[in-house]
C-alpha cells in the first residue's frame, strides 16, 4: 500500500502541473553564504559559495577564503584544504559509521556550524525501467529496490543521476517497513512525452543510451528533516528549517552511500 500511494502521488504531480507564466517581485539583497558539505564512505569534502540577485545568470563562485575543520566524535580534528575544482577536502579522509560529525566553516568573518551522524548503508538490490498505464496515459518508472536496515529507525534519500546530472531526488522514512524489502517506483516520463520531444520536457525524457545511476543514502533525522523541507518549500514558497547555526544557507550530512547503474533502453522496458 505504502508504494502504491507513494506512487500515486508522484502521478498526481504530472497531471497538476501547471505552465502558466508567474510574476515575481524581488529585490535585491545582502548575498548569503551557502555551504554545501557531507562526510561519506566514499569522501568528505564543503563547497562554499555566495547567493547571487535572481536577475545575475552567473554560476555562483567557489569561496577559496574559508577555514574549514571536521571533527569526529573519536576526538579527531581535520583542516579541509580548498582544491582547484572549487571543494575543501582532506586527502583520503572518509566518515566512520557511528561517529557523530561536526563542521565549522569560518568564512568573511561568520562562523557557521552543523553536526550530523553517519548511520549504516542499504544495498540497492534491483533496479530496471518498466511500463504503467494510468489515467489513459503510458507512464515510463524507474522502480528500484533495497531492504530496510532491521532494529533501528532509518532515514533514507535517494538521488537518481542521467548521465552524471541530477534527475530526480526524494526522502523517505522506514516507519512501517522496518527490516523490510522496500521499492520506489520514480516518474520519469510518459510515452507522449518522449514522442513529442518538446524543448521544455527535454529535462525529463530519457534518451536511448542514458546513463542512469541511482544513488541511495542512509541519511540521519536532522539531515532529512532538512531535505524533507527543502522539498515543500520548492511547492510552498517557503524556506527550508535551518541546518547551520550562524545565518547561512545550505546543509551538512553525514552518510552512507551505495549506488548501482543502469542504460536505458527502450527495449528494456518492462511490461508490469
Amino acid at each position: 500500500m505504502k508504494r502504491t500511494l507513494y506512487f500515486t502521488f508522484s502521478i498526481l504531480l504530472f497531471f497538476t502541473s501547471c505552465e502558466k507564466e508567474i510574476e515575481i517581485n524581488y529585490r535585491s539583497v545582502e548575498p548569503l553564504y551557502v555551504v554545501e558539505g557531507r562526510v561519506t564512505n566514499e569522501t568528505a569534502e564543503v563547497l562554499v559559495t555566495l547567493t547571487r540577485d535572481m536577475d545575475d545568470g552567473s554560476l555562483p563562485a567557489a569561496q577559496n577564503d574559508a577555514e574549514i575543520i571536521l571533527t569526529s566524535s573519536d576526538g579527531s580534528n581535520h583542516r579541509l584544504v580548498y582544491g582547484p575544482d572549487g571543494y575543501y577536502r582532506a586527502a583520503g579522509l572518509t566518515g566512520t559509521v557511528g561517529e557523530n560529525y561536526t563542521l565549522s566553516v569560518w568564512v568573511g568573518g561568520g562562523n557557521f556550524y552543523s553536526e550530523s551522524t553517519m548511520h549504516d548503508g542499504a544495498g540497492i538490490d534491483d533496479l530496471y525501467f518498466q511500463w504503467l498505464k494510468v489515467m489513459g496515459q503510458k507512464f515510463v518508472i524507474l522502480t528500484f529496490s533495497f531492504r530496510d536496515i532491521p532494529d533501528q529507525e532509518n532515514y533514507y534519500c535517494y538521488r537518481v543521476w542521467r548521465n552524471g546530472k541530477n534527475y530526480r531526488w526524494n526522502v523517505l522514512h522506514d516507519r512501517g517497513n522496518d527490516g523490510r524489502e522496500i521499492t520506489l517506483d520514480i516518474v520519469c516520463m510518459t510515452e507522449k512525452m518522449a514522442d513529442e520531444n518538446k524543448k521544455d520536457d527535454w529535462d525529463d525524457i530519457l534518451y536511448e543510451g542514458d546513463q542512469i545511476e541511482i544513488e541511495l543514502q542512509s541519511i540521519d533525522r536532522r539531515t532529512y528533516d532538512y531535505l524533507f523541507s527543502l522539498g515543500l518549500g520548492g511547492s510552498a514558497n517557503t524556506n527550508p528549517i535551518d541546518n547551520f547555526t550562524g545565518g547561512c544557507l545550505g546543509y551538512f550530512a553525514a552518510y552512507s552511500t551505495c549506488r548501482s547503474a543502469t542504460v536505458f533502453s527502450w527495449s528494456d522496458i518492462l511490461n508490469p
